[in-house]
C-alpha cells in the first residue's frame, strides 16, 4: 500500500496510508492532512490516487497544486500535477512528505544470491 511519510528536520513524524480516492493538504480544518503553516494556504495541495490508465490492477498516485500561494514542490521542483514515484519528497511549505510504495520498497531490499561454482 502506498504511503506518505510526514517528515520534520529528516525524521518520520506521521504516516498516512493512501487509499483509492483523494486526500487533501491545507491549512483549513476540513482537509484530511491540516498544516499549521503560515506558508501553507488553506487548500493547498491533494494527493489523489486512482487505477492506472496502462497497467491493470496497478494503482497512480499523483500529486497536484490547488493554485496555492507558495506552490507545491516534487523533489524541489515547483509543480501543477505530477506522477509521484518512491522515494519522491513533496514539500508544502515547510513540511515534508516522502512517498514510499511498498512494493517497491521490498524490491528494493531483496538480493539474489547466486552460486559461483
Amino acid at each position: 500500500m502506498p504511503t506518505l511519510v510526514h517528515t520534520v528536520e529528516g525524521r518520520p513524524f506521521r504516516e498516512y496510508s493512501l487509499l483509492d480516492g483523494t486526500l487533501r493538504i491545507g491549512r483549513n480544518g476540513d482537509n484530511e492532512i491540516q498544516l499549521n503553516d503560515d506558508a501553507v494556504s488553506g487548500r493547498h495541495a491533494e494527493i489523489a490516487v486512482q487505477p492506472s490508465a496502462y497497467m491493470d490492477g496497478y494503482m497512480e498516485v499523483w500529486a497536484r497544486d490547488l493554485n496555492s500561494t507558495n506552490g507545491t514542490l516534487v523533489n524541489g521542483k515547483r509543480i501543477r500535477k505530477h506522477l509521484l514515484k518512491h522515494d519522491d519528497v513533496v514539500r508544502i511549505g515547510t513540511n515534508e512528505f516522502k512517498f514510499v510504495e511498498d512494493s517497491i520498497a521490498a524490491l528494493q531490499r531483496t538480493r539474489v544470491l547466486l552460486d559461483d561454482g
